[in-house]
């Protein structure tokens, strides 16, 4: 091998001037990748559930008497909704890992939370509290049993959970983006 030594006689002071730019790559939020999965996998049992059910509405109606409607409509759309928020979830932390558009999506997550919060506040408001029981075993007394506040009650501080940690999120992305 052979070394030329007029290269570095020629110029010995010569400072790199090239700066090299270190991306820094963010990690994906996992906190929200498993909260969104989670959303995602307890809507898609909901939603087996009812599809089941209702195959098989016609079956349970002549066991058990007509009195019993098996309405699932409500229920499907306020698990789809839990669905789409799960979705939004995974979105969120896949944009943030990509630092690209991921405070829209935590206002839109925000806003959606802020609609599921109002569904079921309406779907209350109109139904009753024990909405389910009179959905699924109408006016019986199974149906109009107190137990059938606690899903509504439940589903209702989620939706309001929701609300506070997206609102959190889209918080926290905006204090670190003003630093």
């Amino acid at each position: 091998m052979k070394i030329n030594l007029q290269d570095y006689d020629t110029q010995p002071n010569k400072v790199n001037t090239r700066i090299t730019k270190r991306v820094k790559k963010n990690k994906p939020s996992y906190a929200e990748l498993f909260y969104g999965t989670l959303n995602i996998a307890f809507s898609l049992i909901i939603i087996i559930v009812i599809l089941i059910l209702n195959q098989i509405k016609s079956i349970i109606n002549n066991l058990l008497g007509q009195n019993f409607p098996l309405e699932t409509n409500l229920i499907l759309f306020l698990s789809l909704l839990i669905m789409v928020l799960g979705i939004l979830f995974e979105i969120y932390s896949v944009e943030k890992a990509r630092d690209k558009n991921y405070l829209l999506i935590a206002f839109i997550l925000f806003l959606f939370a802020l609609f599921m919060t109002f569904s079921i506040t309406f779907i209350i408001i109109k139904y009753s509290l024990n909405w389910i029981g009179i959905q699924l075993f109408g006016n019986t007394a199974i149906g109009l049993n107190n137990w059938f506040y606690l899903p509504s009650i439940v589903y209702l501080g989620y939706s309001i959970f929701n609300v506070y940690y997206s609102f959190a999120l889209m918080r926290r992305e905006k204090q670190i983006n003003s630093q």
